[in-house]
């Protein structure tokens, strides 16, 4: 009879894996446009520091006109290609992120639930309400866990994004040349370089993420 009333939790932990992954894969098709234009805007900055003369030129607008516009002719393959660059490691990245992230909150915050009840006889979620340092404890540790997992996908992403310059070198655009170039720079770690900071960062986000979603739903 227990394992009976335990066995749709497992179907719903199931379900909240899928509908992360496929969730993150909507997320992706809107992050990876708007991240590379912030990418080309850092590296834009960065390159007319100390020229005040330029830095009207390197704009959020005129990067975009650089790249649409070149030689005079309208680049069609400007939305496809280069607004889209690195889209299949962001796919990975959000989708990775988002199903551990969700996946691994819904299990184990559902397993306490299940631990606080009366033997589980007449388990409820909606009538089991996580505390404030719960919370925070679960949603830290998955959001960690979530970010570590995808941050090979992240760095890949940012490599491809950053490569595709001005200069229009396709090449360095490409997820063979980004992944070849991380390896050899740093070996396996070149794919986790900076995920400490980062992976503190997403622990910040994710637990007062859903301490906010959490504590919504129960008013």
């Amino acid at each position: 009879k227990g394992a009976a009333n335990q066995s749709p939790i497992l179907d719903e932990n199931s379900s909240a894996l899928v509908a992360g992954l496929f969730s993150g894969f909507a997320t992706a098709c809107i992050s990876t446009p708007t991240d590379w234009i912030k990418i080309q805007a850092q590296i834009s900055l960065s390159k007319s520091c100390g020229n005040e003369k330029q830095t009207a030129g390197y704009d959020v607008s005129s990067i975009l006109k650089r790249h649409i516009w070149k030689d005079g002719k309208f680049d069609g393959s400007f939305f496809s290609r280069t607004l889209y660059s690195g889209h299949v490691a962001n796919l990975g990245r959000e989708g990775v992120f988002t199903m551990v992230y969700l996946g691994m909150y819904d299990r184990i915050s559902n397993a306490v639930k299940v631990r606080r009840s009366h033997g589980g006889a007449t388990f409820d979620t909606n009538e089991q309400p996580l505390g404030m340092g719960t919370v925070i404890l679960i949603s830290s540790f998955t959001g960690a866990c979530a970010w570590i997992c995808n941050y090979p996908f992240d760095t890949v992403k940012t490599v491809m994004q950053a490569g595709l310059s001005s200069t229009q070198n396709n090449e360095r655009s490409t997820l063979r040349y980004a992944i070849r170039s991380i390896y050899s720079s740093g070996g396996w770690k070149g794919f986790w370089r900076g995920a400490g900071p980062s992976t503190f960062r997403a622990m910040l986000v994710t637990s007062s993420r859903m301490l906010a979603y959490e504590k919504t739903i129960q008013m």
